[in-house]
């Protein structure tokens, strides 16, 4: 970490316990100790702003000495951050609301605050992009811009950190007018041999459909007006890591285990014809070795059974407690014998972790209390070959000043942005979860 951004850190502390610093010393009980405390916080942020202010114009100096030769001595510019040759993925998305909460505070257009920091070429690109329609239909008075066709894919690696579904790589499809509907088979057809002369056999096959429809994803991330400040960079980053947090987590859970009631989606594993196993445990809570390579093979079985041929888009979902159990059993007497599968050692730890060679999905929003024992969860095995996710055609930002938040949905802890000298940035996206084939997912209700 650079000294620049080690002071910015820094101020971004100070500028949050300011708040409370000042509540404090003009209290009615307060004291000559709160009303210093107060005054010596002012102090202590305006040192570190005059340091970040130094070292900004440093930064812009140098940038300035690099410039080549042949490019105009007149143009004033000023570069914070050195522009990667292509802004594509998740740096894409989020430079674009950093442009938005940057424009906002300084009256510019987002895409102008892209040029003036140092985008000209990213700003450019949106610019030309047939399909950015919402720059010209949302005004900048808005703070509005929707990020076009050609950065839509930033969505995807911007929460795949945290999301697990999107990590075990469903299969992308585009909605059309906010759908997506294909017939498919639900039976298939059947042959057979026969001798000379004998009647052929004849196939009843059944269809149903693939039916996605667009169900709306939106996250609110409030930030204090003092980080209207920072440079477009810090700000990018700062959106990048609430989004991931303000969004993923609930796509996840959806997408494993979506309800369907209401604006929900469905989730893959609580679609209709997904195939269902019941263990048969002598003791649910603590299965035998024996009992778990059962129900290992039983559920690969009902896939292979399915005519669904074992790839590598195979995927075991699974909770952590199961994940952990699972590393912990062991072979021989006691325990410490040696471990029964070795490949789910390193859970955690960036390493690949497999059971019965197929990779493993450890994810924290399959719940571990459900049931009437409040101790269930979930153990599936699913083919991501037929998961689908399909998208709607761009991701949405705006920001505000002057809205009130209802965080909890009670009206009891409204967050006043303007009162509170806050704004917050708006993220929507559309999309829903399919299966191409409902087979492709077999699932089991387990207790350890």
């Amino acid at each position: 970490m650079s000294e620049l951004e080690k002071l910015r850190a820094q101020l971004r502390e100070k500028y949050g316990a300011l708040a409370g610093i000042q509540s404090k010393a003009f209290a009615d009980e307060a004291t000559q100790e709160d009303l210093d405390a107060f005054e010596t916080a002012l102090k202590e942020i305006e040192a570190i702003e005059k340091k970040v202010s130094l070292l900004e114009k440093a930064e812009e100096l140098e940038a300035k000495a690099s410039r080549p030769a042949n490019e105009p001595a007149g143009e004033q510019r000023t570069v914070l951050h050195a522009q990667p040759k292509e802004i594509r993925g998740e740096m894409a998305l989020s430079l674009t609301a950093a442009a938005i909460i940057k424009g906002k505070a300084d009256g510019k257009h987002p895409l102008k605050v892209l040029e003036d920091e140092g985008y000209g070429q990213f700003a450019g690109e949106l610019k030309q992009d047939p399909k950015a329609k919402a720059v010209n239909t949302l005004v900048s008075a808005e703070g509005g811009i929707l990020v076009p066709q050609a950065q839509v894919g930033g969505i995807i690696p911007l929460l795949r950190m945290q999301s697990t579904f999107l990590a075990a790589g469903p299969t992308r499809v585009q909605f059309v007018n906010g759908q997506y509907k294909v017939g498919r088979g639900a039976t298939g057809a059947t042959a057979a041999y026969v001798a000379e002369g004998a009647l052929k056999p004849v196939s009843t096959p059944t269809f149903d459909a693939i039916d996605m429809r667009a169900k709306k994803l939106a996250g609110i991330v409030p930030l204090t007006n003092e980080a209207r400040m920072w440079t477009i960079g810090n700000i990018e980053e700062y959106v990048r890591e609430d989004l991931r947090s303000a969004l993923a987590l609930t796509l996840d859970l959806n997408g494993w285990l979506g309800t369907g009631a209401g604006a929900s989606p469905l989730g893959i594993l609580n679609k209709a014809g997904v195939q269902i196993i019941t263990p048969t445990f002598a003791d649910p809570l603590n299965p035998t070795l024996a009992e778990l390579d059962a129900l290992a093979t039983a559920m690969i079985l009902r896939m292979t059974t399915a005519n669904i041929f074992a790839s590598n888009r195979w995927r075991w979902v699974m909770s952590y407690r199961t994940a952990m159990r699972l590393a912990d059993v062991r072979v021989g007497e006691g325990s410490d014998g040696d471990f029964a599968f070795p490949t789910m050692q390193g859970i955690g730890s960036g390493n690949a972790v497999t059971w019965k060679g197929f990779p493993v999905v450890v994810t924290a929003q399959l719940p571990t209390n459900g049931g009437a024992t409040t101790d269930e969860t979930t153990l599936a095995l699913v083919d991501f070959t037929h998961v689908l996710f399909g998208e709607e055609e761009g991701i949405t930002m705006k920001m505000s000043d002057q809205a009130t938040l209802d965080p909890d949905g009670t009206g009891e802890n409204l967050i006043h942005l303007w009162q509170q000298n806050m704004f917050a940035i708006l993220a929507e996206s559309m999309h829903d979860f399919g299966l191409r084939f409902a087979k492709a997912v077999v699932k089991a209700t387990i207790r350890f």
